[in-house]
This record gives structure tokens, sequence and C-alpha cells, in this order.
């Protein structure tokens, strides 16, 4: 009941102050006010990829077979008096493979034909070895699509065999690959590769060592099998900030809301009390017939005044009531007993109960009696906590103490409080001010709410990059609101 006399003893003596000036102005009731709301925000977010990063294929997926050929040269230990083409000979190559990620494959591969030994007679040989693929250009995707070139490298082990003396010791295998893609399922290829085996491969040299390599060099194609192609996960992060950003503008609606309809409930109090007045003065009576007959005549007929001269009773019956500060919207009995109850009331919502204080202009005092007491404005000046640039990191420590003080006070009354976080628009593009603004508000607001505050009283709003203070830096802001409790 308190805080309903101080509000009703605020509005009264504002209705006073207007009606007693001449040279009051006339103010329109309605009250705009620009929307901060970033229409970007509530749109539909197009999806984002994240880089390098892609669901691994099923196991029908992606697999490729290829056929190349070209030459090799043989080296081995000992290595022979010849020269390097004197040494080369012909060489075919058959590969199946599959790969699991963009990045990483695996493949066995045929190679054989002919080669010439340590002693520069020609034979006969193949070779079977499962490799391990690394593909280097897929961290350097960009997009979802493929891209021209692909580098390769690889490494493996298998068996190879000599078809002349019989052996078939271990070889590695080893090179790098180089694959153009003509097609979503077709690719040239050209491969460097290499492989080593132990000295007895050619039937010289020791089984206990390696020493025997073949070198070769292939040009062919491979076709892609299955489903060709990789799926990129989706980017959450923006879906997560837009979630966060509209949690904090859905409850800052919902506290506008519950303040509008507090205000609604005063206004039709109000609306209430002066049909009453206007009832007692005989004048709803006395224009009710009239209004009837104006919505039966035609518009050419309008144009003849309907009403009588007034003297305003009623109103000034009313103003009279509102003057003498005794009349209660809600009951209709006297709110004070004299203008010493009023004026305590109006200095202890101000200042507390010890407040002695008689304010200077009282028109202006009492409008923003009403307007705070009405949640229009905010309790006093509003907070500011200033942040390095491009951070959400505090100036200066020390302003921690101001959410100290403020989590106390809103606790003791019952305030609500909206946090509101801003950047410097002079530096820093759109889209990184967003994201600067909503950190700061979130920063402040999880200070609060670690005070033991309740999240639900809290509306967290961010604004972006704004140009409303002087210094330029001083623009880097997140600032702090209280507001009464509407009831």
């Amino acid at each position: 009941m308190l805080k309903r006399y101080m509000i009703l003893a605020a509005a009264c003596l504002t209705l006073t102050a207007q009606a007693a000036r001449k040279d009051s102005l006339v103010e329109d009731s309605l009250i705009h006010r620009e929307s901060s709301v970033s229409e970007t925000m509530l749109l539909p977010l197009e999806p984002t990829y994240m880089k390098n990063v892609t669901l691994a294929s099923g196991w029908k997926d992606n697999w490729f077979i290829g056929i190349g050929g070209g030459a090799s040269v043989f080296a081995g230990t000992p290595l022979g008096c010849e020269d390097l083409f004197g040494r080369m000979k012909p060489m075919l190559h058959l590969q199946v493979g599959k790969w699991f990620t963009p990045a990483i494959g695996t493949r066995v591969s045929f190679r054989g034909f002919e080669l010439k030994n340590s002693d520069i007679v020609t034979t006969r040989y193949n070779m079977m070895h499962a490799d391990l693929l690394v593909n280097v250009a897929s961290y350097f995707y960009k997009s979802r699509d493929e891209p021209r070139w692909d580098v390769v490298p690889y490494i493996g082990l298998g068996l190879i065999h000599n078809d002349d003396n019989g052996n078939s010791p271990f070889a590695f295998s080893y090179g790098v690959m180089g694959r153009y893609r003509l097609s979503p399922r077709l690719h040239l290829t050209m491969e460097l590769n290499g492989n080593t085996t132990f000295k007895d491969f050619d039937g010289r040299g020791t089984s206990r060592e390696f020493g025997d390599n073949l070198f070769g060099l292939t040009a062919g194609v491979s076709v892609t099998i299955g489903k060709s192609g990789w799926k990129k996960i989706v980017d959450a992060k923006p879906y997560i900030q837009q979630n966060d950003w509209l949690l904090g503008y859905s409850l800052s609606l919902e506290n506008k809301n519950r303040l509008l309809n507090a205000r609604h409930k005063s206004d039709s109090r109000t609306i209430a009390e002066m049909h009453k007045i206007l009832e007692i003065e005989g004048l709803i009576n006395l224009y009710d017939s009239r209004l009837k007959g104006l919505s039966s005549m035609d518009e050419s007929s309008q144009t003849v005044s309907l009403y009588p001269k007034n003297d305003y009773s009623g109103l000034n019956s009313l103003m009279e009531r509102l003057r003498n500060g005794k009349w209660n919207m809600n009951t209709g009995k006297e709110a004070f007993t004299n203008d010493s109850d009023k004026t305590s009331m109006m200095a202890t919502m101000m200042a507390g109960d010890s407040a002695q204080t008689s304010p200077s202009d009282e028109r202006i005092w009492n409008n923003y009696l009403l307007d705070m007491s009405n949640n229009r404005i905010c309790i006093g000046a509003p907070i500011y906590f200033f942040f390095k640039i491009d951070t959400n990191v505090l100036s200066d420590y020390r302003q921690l103490i101001n959410i100290d003080e403020i989590a106390r006070v809103a606790k003791k009354y019952d305030l609500r409080i909206r946090v509101t976080g801003a950047a410097d628009s002079a530096t820093g593009s759109e889209e990184r001010n967003k994201v600067l603004s909503r950190d700061r508000a979130k920063y402040v607001y999880e200070q609060l709410v670690a005070r033991g505050l309740n999240e639900k009283f809290i509306a967290k709003v961010s604004v972006g990059g704004v140009n409303e203070l002087s210094p330029n830096d001083g623009n880097r802001f997140t600032k702090i609101e209280l507001f009464f409790e509407p009831r």
C-alpha cells in the first residue's frame, strides 16, 4: 500500500501543476521509442559449415578403381653396369581403394611386368601392397565442392615376387600421387612411386639387409564407385549465439509486457473513476442520445455541430478532487490526510525515511516521480561499465565494486534490472560489434547472477556498434538500469 500511495501522490501533484499553469505545454500521450532490435537476428540463419570437418563416408561410398602404365628402373645392390635409360622397362599398375574422409584413404595395388637386374638381365616381377593415403590438399578446402587438384603422399607394405629365382621378400612402398578431377567420378592420375626390399631380391646380395630398390613413374585414370563427395558439418555457433540473443530479447519483451499490463490496469482504474465523475455530473446521459443521432445521420449533415456549449463542470470537479490530493483512484476515498503526508511520501520514495527535501521545480520533480514509478524511466541514472577494445574485459576491475552495490540494492528492494551491451561503431565490423555487445552484456549479466540475483529479473540486451558517447572509447560499454517491480 505504501508504494501505491507514493505513486498516486506523484500522479496527483503532476496533474495539479499542469492544470494550474497556463503556459504549460500539452504533450501527446503516445511515446515513441526507437527500436534497437537487429532485424537480422530475427531472420532464419543461412547455414555455414565448419572448415575441414566432414562426416565419415559410409561403407559403400567413395570407393575407387584405377589403372595406369609407365616405366620402372631397378637399382639393386650391387648396382650393375648400365645407365638410367638402359635400365628402364615398362610397368603396369592396378589399384582398388576407398576414401574414408577427404584426407584419409587406403588402397591395395598391383605392380609388375619387367625389370633389369644387377646382371643387366631382363626378368619378370609382380608386387602386391597395401597403402595408407593422405590427401594434403584437403586441408585447403574452402567449400563443399572437391578441388580440381589433389596431392596424395602414401606409404605401405607388401610382397614382391621375382619370377626367375622365386624370391618373394617383404617390400616397403612409398611415393606421391597427383590427381586431376575431370568429373565428380573420373580422375586423371600420375604417380611417382618407389619400393625397397632385401638385397637378395635379384639373386645377388644378402637377405638380411635392405638394398634393392625399384622406382617407377606411371600415368592413368581412376573411377569413383558408389556415392561421391562429402557432407560437411554445419557450424552450430551462429545458432547458439542467435538463441542466446533471442532468450535475452524475449526476456526484455516479457518485462516490457509486464510493465505495460501494470500501466494498463492503472489507466483502466483512472478511466473508471473519470466515468463515475462524468456520470455524477450528468454528462454521459446528456451526450448518449446525441452520439446515437450522429451515427444515423448522413455525411453531409455531420458538418453541423451537435454538441452544446459546455462549462466543463465535470472536469472541473475532477481537477478539484485531484488538486486537494485526497482522491484515491482505487477506492474513491482520501489517500492523504494533509499535505505534509503527501510531501513525506515523495521524500521517502526518493531518498529514504530520513530524507527532508523539497524540490524547487515542482512540475519537473513530479514528472520524474511519475515516470519512475510507472517504469517509464529507470531509477536514477544508468550505471556504465567500460571495456578494453575488442574484448569483454573491463578496463578497470575496480568497477566490480559497483556491481556489488547494485546487487545489494536490487535484492533489498526487489528491483528489476536491464543489462545493455554495446560496442564502438567506429572500430570493427558490424558483425564483430554484434558479437562484442552480446559478450559484454553476458559478462555483466553473469556477474549479477553470481551475486545471488534471480536471472528471471534480469533482461539482457545487445545493441551492436553505437556512437553515443564521447570520447569514442566510451562507446565500449555495458550499462545497468534499475526499475521498480510492476504491480
